[in-house]
């Protein structure tokens, strides 16, 4: 897992484990186990090819928020397209 993937995962535990309650110590180190746990495969392979958009983006040479455009615009790739990179050229030309 990349860092990127590994924030998203924390950040998907973290909420739900905020959400839940929890009366003692002991009760609160079983729920985060249990989430740590649940997160579904289909949620990480999310995870893991917003990672690769963002790779896409920064071998290309884009950085910040020229790169956030670039993976949001390109939600059903893997990379990001060459009509991204061009629509990013116009605006910053």
């Amino acid at each position: 897992m990349t860092h990127l993937n590994i924030k998203q995962y924390w950040g998907w535990c973290k909420y739900r484990y905020r959400e839940a309650s929890k009366p003692t110590f002991a009760h609160a180190k079983k729920i985060a186990e249990d989430f740590l746990d649940s997160c579904p495969v289909e949620v990480i392979r999310r995870f893991i090819n917003r990672t690769y958009r963002f790779m896409s983006a920064y071998r290309m040479g884009l950085t910040g928020k020229a790169a956030e455009w670039a993976v949001h615009k390109q939600k059903q790739h893997c990379q990001v397209s060459q009509r991204a990179m061009m629509a990013i050229e116009a605006v910053l030309l």
